[in-house]
């Protein structure tokens, strides 16, 4: 299923590679933002279906809290990307619903997986890296 996806990445590179994997594997991506608020408006605006989400944002707001602000205004699901995935092995509540996190470097099958897992097209597997 083709699902509506929003970016939060602040890194220009990370995003684009993202950006071109999702639709490659056939996802609209409806938007790109670089920081927690803007993240947070575009979600609201745009009503994605999920929400790929850096952890360690520029600026005063982290992943884990717009993540948890946009679940909390427009129900989306989150999946986390991040060089550092142990932070949700040491401690997972952070991860909010479903709880995926991918980490960096990240392969086109890791996305796939993950997607349809938060989507819930695929039994949740373990995309941590």
């Amino acid at each position: 299923m083709a699902a509506r996806i929003l970016i939060v990445e602040d890194e220009q590179i990370i995003a684009a590679d993202l950006r071109n994997k999702l639709r490659h594997l056939g996802h609209d991506v409806v938007g790109m933002a670089i920081d927690g608020h803007e993240g947070i408006s575009m979600a609201e605006t745009l009503k994605p279906d999920l929400v790929l989400m850096d952890v360690q944002l520029e600026g005063e707001m982290s992943g884990t809290q717009a993540a948890r602000t946009i679940q909390e205004r427009t129900g989306a699901s989150v999946i986390f990307v991040t060089a550092f995935p142990g932070i949700f092995v040491r401690d997972p509540g952070q991860m909010g619903t479903p709880g995926i996190c991918i980490g960096k470097p990240f392969s086109r099958v890791q996305i796939e997986a993950a997607v349809g897992a938060a989507l819930g097209d695929n039994p949740p597997v373990e995309a941590v890296q």
